[in-house]
């Protein structure tokens, strides 16, 4: 099996039938690569039927292994596939190489890659890093967990590659031999699959080919206290965080590097986990010779993510809801993530928050003691409500629970109508301080999956956006 190494395109030729395990956009990129290639594609799926059977030779439900195998020289395996899959447990007894998408795509491409991982600011810093990058490098492409599959492009004859790369697909692709990478953070999410916080990391980790004396990794510190038998005594491996080399600064805004200092006042995002992404794309640039110059006047034309800690534009609002914030953080799928946006509020900023979906299996201690810091009411929907309220009626703080985003959001127009009528914050909503503002920020940050309403979270920022238009325009 190619266990801990990624083939070369010759080794492929002998194979003529592969078998794709796993639908869904890496599955079928997957397969009009190969049969563009001149392979036979079959495809081994839960739910056969939603398949676009176009792309297949022939369709199969993946509950017959050893039927399914018969003929088949190599399996390419969709990341959401559990690696203890029978089809994989069969494979191996008989010997049947199998690749990853990711691994599939860069036996083809033979450039540089960017690769850019961790628990949360992923999608942003990798965004990021290529908005920079492509003012130096224009013939270069994104993709990877970020939505679009390297097999979709890797034909192509491009500058480089920025690929975002969750511990999925990590997990499944040894040896991707990235140029440069990065490790952003490393907080508790898909203890699912991996079962403990190590084997998260060393899934991790495998970002990293510090055999090549031309590699460049940056990490942040706090990924070594769930490995800490990593030798971290390498050259070419950097840390970025406080007190490193490496560092972002609040008042004044700067990102600091070893030979560089940038002043990002005018860097669009607020917070400081933005300006430690910031600090990530940066030092990702540097290392691929980008001038100082080049990255201070790329980076203040970045304008963010869809549904990550968006702002909703007003211009179409009812004029007693324009001072209202209303942001949309979709995106956000752990407590880690959702933490992380909210970490420039205090008490007393009139801060609502709206949870829900389906809550990751990691722990709520950090949500509590920061909810009771700040003392704003939340608003929570979905299975998010029976997961969490048990933990959350021991604060004693206020907390609304609904099955839906719909009702949820009707009854916070309820309680901002009220607000606003007595123009004062009602102890029910936000405790007084004596430092109130007039203005409301509403944060749809869920902190969970969104499977159990929505397909993606894509689907779900959009309904929220909807809604509130529907509501305070």
């Amino acid at each position: 099996m190619f266990s801990q190494s990624i083939p070369q395109a010759s080794d492929l030729d002998k194979f003529k039938k592969f078998l794709i395990l796993g639908g869904g956009s890496s599955g079928d990129s997957s397969a009009k690569l190969l049969t563009s290639l001149g392979k036979i594609c079959i495809l081994a799926d839960k739910f056969p039927e939603k398949a676009n059977s176009t792309l297949y030779e022939e369709v199969l439900s993946d509950n017959h292994p050893q039927e399914i195998l018969r003929e088949v020289d190599c399996i390419i395996k969709s990341p959401g596939i559990l690696p203890n899959h029978p089809i994989l447990e069969e494979a191996k007894e008989r010997q049947i190489p199998v690749l990853s998408e990711i691994g599939l795509g860069r036996v083809f491409y033979k450039g540089p890659i960017i690769g850019i991982t961790g628990t949360d600011g992923k999608s942003t810093t990798t965004a990021l890093t290529y908005h920079i990058l492509k003012s130096k490098f224009p013939n270069s492409k994104m993709g990877g967990n970020i939505g679009v599959p390297f097999t979709s492009f890797c034909l192509e004859p491009l500058d480089l590659v920025v690929l975002e790369l969750s511990s999925y697909q990590l997990d499944d692709s040894p040896n991707l031999h990235i140029t440069s990478s990065a490790i952003l953070n490393l907080a508790s999410d898909h203890l699912e699959r991996h079962k403990t916080m190590e084997s998260y990391a060393k899934a991790k980790w495998k970002i990293q080919n510090l055999e090549n004396p031309n590699h460049r990794l940056f990490v942040n510190p706090n990924f070594f206290q769930f490995f800490p038998t990593l030798n971290q005594k390498n050259s070419n491996l950097h840390l970025i965080g406080e007190n490193q080399k490496y560092f972002a600064s609040l008042e004044p805004n700067l990102v600091h590097t070893p030979n560089n200092t940038y002043d990002v006042s005018k860097f669009p995002l607020k917070g400081k986990h933005n300006l430690m992404n910031l600090c990530f794309a940066i030092a990702l640039s540097e290392s691929m010779g980008m001038k100082k110059e080049e990255i201070q006047t790329s980076f203040e034309s970045f304008m963010g993510l869809p549904h990550r800690f968006q702002k909703i534009e007003n211009s179409g609002f009812q004029n007693q809801y324009k001072s209202i914030q209303f942001i949309n953080d979709s995106k956000s799928t752990n407590l880690h993530s959702m933490l992380s946006g909210i970490s420039g509020f205090k008490k007393g900023d009139g801060l609502f928050l709206i949870l829900g979906g389906i809550p990751k299996q990691e722990p709520i201690e950090l949500f509590l003691k920061r909810w009771k810091e700040l003392e704003c009411p939340i608003w929570v929907y979905g299975k998010a409500v029976d997961v969490w309220k048990p933990e959350f009626e021991k604060t004693g703080l206020a907390a609304y629970y609904f099955p839906n985003l719909s009702s949820l959001l009707e009854n916070l127009k309820n309680k901002i109508d009220s607000h606003l009528k007595t123009n004062t914050f009602d102890s029910s909503v936000v405790r007084k301080t004596g430092n109130e503002s007039n203005s409301l920020s509403v944060i749809f940050s869920p902190a969970g999956a969104s499977f159990d309403l929505y397909k993606n979270f894509e689907e779900r920022g959009n309904h929220f956006e909807s809604l509130v238009r529907q509501l305070f325009s």
